[in-house]
């Protein structure tokens, strides 16, 4: 049999050279990516902003064409292009991409929105059946319209849908809108598969947790942080990486020292203590029993704040661990 290429009015490039010396070794993922970057030029200049467009084209999950440019790229089918690898994160076209993710979202007509769901099982059951269980009520037309989105355009299985919903209903919201908004917060992150999911929440348990934690701790009550509490909380969770040992240690001596809870004042200690390197209440205890023992001034909240205008940020913090340990 001959077989005659049906070109028309287009031509697709392939390195000739690197297909005959891997084809046979080639995945099915590999072969799709490669196909498409040499057909979209698009893609090739501008992986990031076009990322949903390959998604959707080759019904793959981000990580997967990641790993298959990736494998691709080893086998000499691609040239890294060092420049765009090396931005910062933080830079415009980074920020342009994300944001063009929602804002370049089809919308889906009725018709389309049942044609999609008659075709897919997995969605159909999320629909008719998981979403129901979860909420207690039927899915309405808008409703279907955004899960619609999610599996078909962000390709977003059926199990990571239905744990984004769990996760948005344990942590108060029954509106849609939001599990919009966490759905496409977590794929600008690269977190869509459901083991992805499953770590992100229980980062995301452990962060409400600790937090819970020191608003009792600190007597804060169910009033909401703003957003300077939130700062100094992140910061010794996160940037600090303390536990609740050391903050509760930051705490007793915050009491001893103005005889009030202040998180500012214990941030202080916390950061002169990750300053000197100290991480564990060992070595806190180590530290505090090689200073000389004075006879400790307890100070008001009021007149610590008022004496720390006196100061810059680092000697006021100097001031806080030298009054917590006793000295004048």
């Amino acid at each position: 049999m001959k077989i005659n290429l049906n070109y028309k009015d287009s031509i697709i490039n392939i390195p000739a050279e690197a297909v005959a010396g891997n084809l046979g070794s080639m995945s099915a993922d590999e072969l799709k990516v490669l196909l498409f970057v040499c057909f979209d030029p698009a893609f090739r200049a501008d992986t990031d902003s076009n990322r949903a467009y390959a998604i959707k084209t080759l019904d793959m999950q981000w990580a997967a064409i990641e790993e298959a440019i990736a494998s691709l790229t080893s086998r000499g089918f691609f040239v890294s292009d060092d420049k765009t690898a090396s931005q910062p994160e933080t830079d415009t076209k980074a920020k342009k991409s994300k944001a063009s993710v929602k804002a370049d979202s089809p919308v889906y007509s009725k018709d389309e929105t049942a044609g999609i769901i008659e075709r897919n099982a997995d969605l159909h059951r999320i629909i008719n059946s998981d979403v129901p269980r979860l909420t207690g009520k039927a899915v309405s037309q808008n409703e279907a319209m955004i899960l619609v989105s999610l599996y078909d355009y962000l390709r977003l299985n059926a199990e990571s849908i239905v744990k984004i919903i769990e996760y948005c209903r344990v942590n108060g919201s029954v509106s849609f809108r939001v599990v919009e908004r966490t759905a496409y917060s977590l794929f600008d992150a690269d977190i869509t598969t459901p083991e992805a999911i499953d770590e992100y929440i229980k980062r995301e348990r452990r962060k409400n947790e600790i937090t819970q934690r020191i608003r009792d701790l600190f007597g804060i009550g169910k009033r909401a942080l703003i957003t300077h509490e939130k700062t100094l909380i992140k910061t010794w969770t996160e940037v600090y990486e303390y536990d609740m040992n050391v903050i509760n240690r930051a705490y007793e001596l915050t009491i001893k020292s103005i005889n009030e809870p202040s998180l500012d004042y214990a941030g202080a200690i916390m950061k002169r203590w990750y300053e000197q390197g100290i991480r564990t209440t060992e070595q806190i205890d180590g530290d505090i029993s090689g200073k000389p023992e004075q006879k400790k001034s307890v100070k008001s909240k009021k007149a610590a704040a008022k004496e720390a205008e006196s100061f810059d940020a680092d000697e006021f913090m100097e001031a806080a661990i030298k009054r917590s340990y006793g000295k004048k």
